[in-house]
């Protein structure tokens, strides 16, 4: 039996979610206490259009609706004038007793804002940026725990106001090693914590009965009506977002990939496969040689920079003592210790520890270049076949400083070192890479006890090599 299907009622288009949003700006320290007397810039981000002016202040009172549709008896929530004048949005404000910043009314949703505070200088530090996403957002600035300059405890408010003279990298620039660590070595590792806190207006509805009676017929009658009763309320948990100065562009390589013509190259002056090659790329550096931020891809390994501290020493003492013994003196030597054993993440006889990747290698290749610059270099792999820079004068580069610049500039000069390292240094493998020998691959290019260290090493070579020939 065919039953009749009532008509759908037609549903009304749920309305688009307005082009503003309320935030507030925030300032904390680390155990989320107040910073009162903070001079703070908030203006409109980089890259964000102009807008209509800001209207500015707390309206706890009457707080914008999460949406439209959702305003009291179905009523659209009046929206801030969108055909106001245009402006490049920005106010200067000071933090009150309670950290509280500003109150924008009607920013623009999904555009950024950039907060800068005003240093001992009198200049604006940037400190964050954030975009605005929610109907109603908090954003809370932590104050940061790393002290750039300290000598004594800074306290939040100190902190905040520190100099950020933060080095400028010009569109194309080609980063050098001693420019990375002098000028923004300093930098690297600063963060700086922004929490959001979303909030959004709900409806809390309230039954209220009313009851009538008729006089004649003393009959009563009961009418429940619904009271709407609007606040704003937290959506779950803070997201706390780790902001690093250095987050954007510090390199401009050109080119940034190895092209097909360079594989070809490569392949071509070492009498080996294509695939053969692009099977060290993938396994090396997943096939991309260069960070998002533009610095090649490095690791830092401490027991290098330890067995170079050795090496080094052992051989002064050797020349020591053979200066000695043409003087006809006698001469007791003493065994190489670690002269930074406060320093084992960067100087141990273990390898390990390496930490994650990225700008963290970096931040530990700047501390250790304050103790050797050149043997901090030469402790670290580099680019896009992760080749030790301890092999700079194999590979035709006079010092580990050029070696390091050569794979900042690009993928052509890193592809050059890669073909000198092959033939001078590792003909082994060169030879195992030709006969598809992956065991022998690994053991002649990533050192005899590569089991040890990464088993699945030759496996993922000869499935590399399978995908790409």
């Amino acid at each position: 039996m065919a039953y009749s299907r009532h008509p759908r009622k037609p549903v009304a288009p749920k309305a688009p979610p307005s082009p503003f949003v309320e935030v507030t700006i925030l300032f904390r320290d680390t155990l989320q206490k107040p910073i009162e007397g903070l001079s703070v810039l908030v203006k409109a981000g980089k890259g964000a259009p102009q807008a209509p002016e800001w209207k500015l202040g707390q309206d706890s009172a009457d707080p914008p609706a999460a949406n439209p549709a959702s305003a009291p008896d179905g009523a659209s929530a009046p929206a801030p004038d969108a055909s106001a004048p245009l402006v490049d949005n920005r106010t200067e404000v000071v933090t009150d007793a309670s950290g509280y910043a500003v109150t924008i009314q009607n920013a623009a949703r999904n555009q950024p804002v950039d907060i800068g505070v005003k240093n001992r200088r009198g200049k604006y530090a940037w400190k964050a940026t954030v975009t605005p996403k929610k109907d109603v957002s908090a954003f809370t600035i932590v104050s940061p725990e790393y002290h750039l300059e300290a000598t004594t405890k800074l306290t939040p408010k100190d902190e905040l106001e520190q100099d950020l003279d933060l080095p400028v990298v010009r569109e194309g620039e080609i980063m050098t090693i001693e420019r990375l660590v002098h000028d923004f070595g300093p930098f690297i590792g600063w963060s700086q914590k922004v929490t959001e806190q979303g909030q959004v207006k709900k409806d809390f509805p309230t039954k209220k009965k009313e009851v009538t009676e008729d006089q004649k017929t003393h009959n009563k009658t009961t009418q429940i009506t619904i009271e709407h009763h609007y606040k704003v309320v937290d959506t779950g948990k803070p997201r706390t977002i780790v902001l690093n100065v250095l987050g954007s562009r510090l390199n401009f390589p050109n080119p940034a990939l190895f092209s097909e013509d360079q594989y070809k190259s490569m392949a071509t002056q070492l009498d080996v496969e294509v695939a053969a090659i692009k099977a060290i790329v993938m396994q090396e550096c997943s096939g991309i040689p260069f960070e998002e931020n533009g610095l090649p891809k490095i690791r830092y390994e401490r027991h290098l920079f330890y067995r170079a501290l050795k090496l080094r020493y052992e051989a002064q003492e050797a020349g020591a003592d053979k200066a000695a013994h043409k003087k006809g003196v006698k001469r007791k030597g003493t065994p190489f210790a670690n002269p930074y054993p406060q320093y084992p993440e960067l100087c141990f006889p273990e390898g390990g520890g390496y930490g994650s990747d990225g700008l963290h290698q970096y931040e530990k290749l700047t501390r250790a270049a304050a103790l050797d610059f050149d043997l901090a270099i030469q402790a670290c792999s580099w680019g896009g076949f992760q080749i030790l820079a301890s092999a700079y004068a194999s590979c035709g580069c006079a010092t580990s400083f050029e070696f390091a610049n050569k794979f900042m500039s690009g993928s052509e000069e890193q592809a050059q070192i890669f073909v000198l390292f092959m033939r001078n240094v590792k003909p082994d493998a060169t030879v195992a890479l030709r006969t598809h020998d992956w065991d022998g691959v690994a053991s002649g290019y990533n050192g005899a006890y590569w089991q040890d260290t990464n088993p699945d090493y030759a496996k993922n070579l000869g499935l590399f090599y399978e995908k790409f020939k």
